[in-house]
């Protein structure tokens, strides 16, 4: 008798899926990490000249590593690119994105990438990247219908604290994964890019998520 399953938990039954059954505990979780998400990135904003500011990330699962591990059996995965302005090219970004975070490292290629003889890909899986999003972009949104604004708006009062902000999320077909919102550096967007690579990476690819509970664990830190 196969067992009963619903959502993200059912389409997604490999046996590297260790899913927690207390959901209800997670929802209020990312509940209470959303409004401290809020108040940290505002509170950053206006006070982090010229740099670029990451929020807390946003999780759907608890065992992102195992999606990971599934998504990307080769070490290579699909990189979906939403921009209007051309901020950068595609490949840009694949190559900015690429080989950062925990071992292994992924390889992140374009729709007009051909996979190497060695690189699998799994259908569905991949990270998408929408610049300056629209406010309902967001989410379920990421994977199913990102939007991004025509006309790039920045945070910050001069052009050194200009930034734009970069919405990533790790998708699996129409299921969100994990998410970031970024806030980069306008004049020195691409070297920006590249200079949180590591921390986007970290982010939406964590090794493990640790409970509030972990006296190891700030309160206050992204993940906790």
């Amino acid at each position: 008798m196969k067992p009963r399953s619903s959502g993200i938990f059912g389409r997604l039954s490999h046996p590297g899926f260790l899913m927690s059954q207390d959901l209800k505990g997670w929802k209020n979780w990312t509940r209470w990490t959303t409004h401290l998400t809020i108040l940290s990135g505002l509170a950053a904003l206006s006070g982090c000249s010229g740099m670029s500011i990451l929020e807390a990330p946003y999780y759907q699962v608890t065992d992102v590593q195992s999606f990971k591990t599934y998504g990307a059996p080769s070490q290579a995965m699909r990189i979906e690119i939403h921009d209007r302005a051309s901020t950068l090219p595609d490949a840009v970004w694949a190559q900015a994105l690429s080989n950062h975070g925990y071992p292994p490292r992924i390889t992140f290629l374009t729709a007009d990438n051909t996979p190497s003889s060695d690189q699998t890909l799994r259908d569905g899986y991949r990270v998408v990247a929408v610049v300056n999003p629209t406010l309902a972009t967001s989410r379920q949104k990421m994977c199913t219908s990102p939007e991004t604004a025509e006309t790039i708006e920045t945070a910050g009062t001069t052009e050194k604290d200009a930034r734009v902000t970069v919405r990533f999320a790790f998708c699996a077909g129409k299921d969100i994964i994990s998410e970031v919102r970024a806030h980069i550096v306008k004049n020195n967007f691409e070297q920006e890019l590249v200079n949180n690579a590591d921390s986007v990476n970290f982010m939406l690819f964590p090794r493990q998520i640790r409970d509030r509970g972990d006296r190891n664990c700030n309160r206050f830190a992204p993940g906790c």
